[in-house]
């Protein structure tokens, strides 16, 4: 595979060779970087770089420089072992620096056990040991060991338990145009369950199609999923499909499709979630129709899907994996009845590990794509270290820290409202009550009201201060009740206010400085009623600033009345002119059609009996003619029968 090749996504059963002589098990517990640096090629030449390392055990110690197991069993010793103890204990508290085995042999200077229970030492050594505990702040009641071993064999195994295994090069591999600092990721779930992560790259090396088909077999993966009534299945190869093989699934481009079947049946309640038969467990059976239709489609599709499998035996017995999605109940499809090709406990049974949809033949097709992709990832040694470390933290066990007591909550204080007088609230009160004056129009009762008070209304208690001056009061209360006034369309009152009251239309409305009281007019009086103030008044106040159009007198007022009156009677004319004319239209319409009528009965009338011949049948002959050689008193007989069956005629088409 080139360069070029490799860009683009690759199996994970098609790996170049190159490529595949160079990776390692990217695994914090595989191997230390030590161990890496001794086995990284010193030559920079493209065979060195790409020659394969030595595949150890990958059972090794973070904290212990220098330390490789053969046995997982080797391992868990070591962490029991006081010189674990001891580079755990510096570790942790960053106390000083951790010393391999040769070191720590120096260091306690034949002791064996800094516990002393397996052995007598003199006072001198014990004395040593004592020293170095001390130094170093390890004594015997700590239980760092068990948590340090603890924490190592649970990054062991969850690491190898992610959802993908990451491999990475050693170094790079020029004529395939990988860097260093790439990383090849492979699900998992393709692997069986090692412990090793080392057995891991053994594994992938063995997935590896060799090309040829006779050597390689016919080697499958099924895929089967059931949820929401939809069954999805298919058995695919492993091996690509050659060009002259035939294709008939839509999409599956190069993947060989040995078989597949997808059906339905009714068997979940729209919106209610589950099927029929966890429904009736948890609360009573339903007897309804629909339910009964469902329970149906449940035994239905189970017997299906069973069906299915036993036809498919021999494949699913031939599959390297197995791939299923299905709930806890839908699982009873697969085993457990009689001749069933699976196991509940068959070693090669995988559930999908990536969120799936609907179970549909090309949903099947994007999980294979998803599993047998290998995923590439582009990350420098800082980054990968900080995610380890982020990792090792994640693991890392939670002490548990004593209780503080909690103290007592302080009671937050609420801020009073500032009490005002008996004043300022009888104040209140009638600003409430002249705005609704103005909103509803009350005139006769606003005359007196303001007479009496119209002082003290200068500003609004809901936002201005009594520091204010009468200035600042006033250009907030005439352009308030202005509004009011004009968005209730209240014309007596802004009448008042402003040819009265002399209020200015031109100040800015307080609840939007963008707009004057005229942009608030909810109707053409009110408009009107500024635009008349506006001509009688041309001088008084800036009109333009108050966004009032040019002022209306009561000549235009009557000349736009004349107009629009004009107008009215014009429709009104062509109204009656439009039904005059479909009256006529439609008199026209009868008339003609009576006209129809009386045709069409008049060619009833007409047209001669017929008796079973064509022709006119007349007596005497069909002209006058025949009747010719007859005596007067035979014709008349003959006029007699003609008149008669005449009359006979005319009666029956009535």
């Amino acid at each position: 595979m080139s360069a070029a090749n490799l860009n683009r996504s690759f199996s994970v059963y098609s790996i170049p060779p190159q490529l595949l002589q160079s990776l390692a098990v990217r695994s914090i517990q595989a191997q230390n970087s030590d161990q890496q640096q001794s086995v990284l090629p010193t030559s920079a030449s493209t065979s060195a770089a790409a020659a394969p390392p030595p595949i150890g055990t990958g059972i090794s110690c973070q904290t212990c420089p220098q330390a490789e197991f053969d046995t997982i069993e080797e391992q868990r010793a070591h962490f029991k072992s006081d010189w674990h103890r001891y580079n755990a204990k510096v570790k942790l508290n960053a106390s000083g620096k951790v010393v391999s085995l040769e070191e720590w042999d120096n260091m306690v200077e034949g002791i064996s056990s800094i516990s002393g229970s397996a052995s007598s030492t003199s006072g001198s050594e014990q004395s040593k040991v004592a020293r170095l505990l001390k130094n170093q702040t390890l004594d015997e009641s700590d239980d760092g060991s068990s948590a340090a071993a603890e924490l190592a064999d649970r990054q062991r195994r969850a690491h190898l338990r992610t959802a993908v295994i990451w491999f990475s090069p050693f170094g790079p591999v020029p004529h395939l145009n990988i860097s260093k600092d790439t990383q090849f990721g492979v699900h998992r779930a393709l692997f069986p369950p090692f412990e090793k992560a080392g057995d891991y790259l053994e594994e992938l090396r063995r997935m590896q199609l060799s090309g040829n088909e006779e050597e390689d077999g016919e080697r499958r993966l099924t895929f089967l999923m059931v949820a929401g009534g939809h069954f999805a299945g298919m058995v695919v190869g492993i091996r690509p499909r050659g060009k002259t093989e035939k294709q008939d699934v839509k999409g599956a481009g190069d993947v060989r499709v040995l078989k597949h079947k997808t059906f339905h049946r009714y068997t979940t309640r729209k919106k209610q979630g589950g099927s029929q038969a966890i429904n009736d467990n948890n609360k009573s059976k339903a007897i309804s129709a629909g339910a009964m239709l469902r329970r149906y489609g449940e035994q239905a599709l189970q017997e299906e899907i069973r069906a299915l499998l036993i036809d498919w035996a021999d494949d699913i017995h031939a599959s390297e994996r197995i791939f299923i999605r299905a709930s806890t109940h839908g699982k009873k499809s697969f085993w457990g009845y009689e001749g069933a090709p699976l196991e509940k406990n068959d070693e090669r049974l995988r559930t999908f590990p990536f969120p799936t949809r609907r179970p549909t033949l090309q949903e099947l097709l994007r999980c294979w794509y998803e599993l047998t992709r290998v995923r590439v990832s582009h990350l420098s040694e800082e980054a990968l270290k900080q995610q380890d470390e982020a990792y090792i933290a994640s693991l890392q066990p939670k002490t548990q820290t004593k209780a503080k007591p909690t103290p007592a909550p302080v009671k937050e204080v609420k801020s009073e409202a500032p009490k005002i007088s008996a004043d300022e609230e009888a104040r209140l009160d009638r600003w409430q009550r002249l705005e609704e004056m103005v909103r509803k129009g009350r005139i006769n009762a606003l005359r007196p009201f303001w007479e009496k008070y119209g002082e003290e209304f200068l500003f609004t208690p809901a936002s201005a201060s009594s520091s204010l001056s009468p200035e600042e009061q006033s250009q907030y209360t005439q352009p308030y009740l202005l509004s009011a006034a004009s968005s209730s369309s209240q014309p007596e009152v802004l009448t008042y206010l402003l040819s009265e009251l002399k209020f200015n239309p031109t100040l800015v409305v307080p609840s939007d400085s963008l707009k004057r009281p005229y942009d608030l007019a909810s109707s053409k009086a009110i408009r009107d009623i500024y635009r008349k103030f506006a001509y009688d008044n041309p001088d008084l106040w800036d009109w333009k600033a108050a966004r009032v159009p040019p002022g209306l007198s009561e000549e235009m007022e009557a000349e736009q009345r004349e107009k629009k009156a004009g107008r009215r009677k014009g429709l009104k004319e062509k109204l009656k002119e439009r039904e005059k004319t479909r009256q006529e239209a439609e008199a026209r319409e009868a008339q003609e059609e009576e006209e129809r009528r009386l045709k069409r009965e008049k060619e009833e009338r007409e047209k001669p009996t017929r008796l079973g011949v064509s022709g006119p049948q007349k007596l005497g002959g069909g002209s006058a003619e025949g009747l010719a050689g007859l005596s007067a008193e035979m014709r008349m007989q003959i006029e007699r029968e003609r008149r008669a069956r005449a009359a006979e005629a005319r009666f029956g088409s009535r």
